[in-house]
């Protein structure tokens, strides 16, 4: 057993919002780790389902400090960063009400960051599981061919190479794959609220340009994976413009220039590209308008789709081939 006194304390915020299905799952996967010295501090974001008796049934648990809000935020990063606004850990951690994890996943991601004082933000390997928590695929195995050769152990990731990672693919695609220092969070200014579909791209992005990162090749983090999810014109197209603009603000804010710039460009087309498979007919249908409105972002728009274009299909010969 290990002693409270002798390790730092972790703040995990989970956050609720009409899934109660897999809440007590995903509850009792956090309240089960090994790693003893954490609260769990759990928004439930006006929750109609019933979760909130489900969760009401947990608030006299030591560990736990519950929050039913009032009113809806209307976005789960509000929620999030209204949960770390009452963490007094030196370590944050984000889960999500429907995913689950591994009873050593924070055990072993701190075990990376204390073992590495470069380091911020230490994730691994996720599984991809249906409703019925059958593993049908893990994160890995569909990134770029550059990303899983540098991975293919556990491994620091400096910040620059996050950087090109992250400018082709979220490559942290769950935040409750992750555990980070406290004061970086602060230092970014928490889960940037004007994004609703790609927060947490953004938000990993801002960390990179002040930190190394650390992956660890065993899947300690289970992402649920919902079958109703619909790739529609409107969604497809808000996501794909939401994307564009945090790799342009990016490169604005952080002043990026040559090669850097142009990787963050080629990604954005590449991200732009490959939402095609998503939903042929839905990209096509919307194709004019994000056009029109990436043009704003960049004229040379439709060359760095050419280009994304390229690099997606290059990787996927080099996949086809083995590398």
């Amino acid at each position: 057993m290990i002693k409270k006194d002798q390790t730092p304390l972790v703040s995990i915020i989970f956050t609720s919002y009409n899934h109660a299905e897999f809440l007590q799952q995903a509850l009792e996967s956090i309240l089960n780790q090994s790693y003893r010295n954490f609260e769990l501090i759990v928004v439930d974001d006006c929750s109609t389902d019933g979760s909130r008796e489900i969760l009401l049934k947990y608030k006299n648990h030591e560990n736990i400090k519950l929050h039913l809000l009032e009113k809806n935020t209307g976005s789960y990063v509000k929620s999030s960063n209204y949960g770390a606004q009452k963490a007094l850990g030196e370590f944050l951690m984000f889960a999500q009400c429907d995913d689950f994890a591994d009873p050593r996943q924070v055990e072993l991601l701190l075990k990376a960051l204390k073992e590495n004082e470069t380091v911020g933000v230490a994730y691994s390997r996720s599984n991809m599981v249906d409703k019925d928590n059958n593993i049908f695929a893990d994160d890995y195995r569909g990134r770029e061919r550059k990303f899983r050769l540098k991975c293919k152990t556990d491994t620091i990731i400096s910040s620059l190479e996050m950087r090109r990672f992250l400018s082709f693919s979220c490559v942290l695609p769950n935040l409750s794959a992750a555990l980070l220092r406290r004061e970086l969070y602060v230092k970014v200014g928490g889960l940037p609220e004007k994004y609703l579909v790609a927060a947490d791209w953004a938000f990993w992005l801002s960390l990179s340009e002040l930190t190394n990162f650390y992956y660890l090749i065993e899947p300690l983090n289970n992402f649920r994976q919902h079958e109703t999810t619909i790739r529609n014109k409107v969604k497809i197209q808000k996501q794909i413009l939401e994307i564009s603009t945090i790799f342009y603000e990016h490169i604005r804010m952080h002043r990026l220039s040559g090669k850097n710039a142009q990787n963050m460009k080629f990604g954005a087309g590449f991200v732009w590209f490959s939402f095609l498979f998503l939903g042929f007919n839905a990209w096509l249908d919307c194709f004019l308008s994000v056009y029109r409105e990436t043009f704003k972002l960049d004229k040379f728009n439709i060359v760095y789709l050419i280009g994304g274009f390229l690099i997606y299909f290059k990787e996927a010969i080099l996949s086809k081939s083995g590398y």
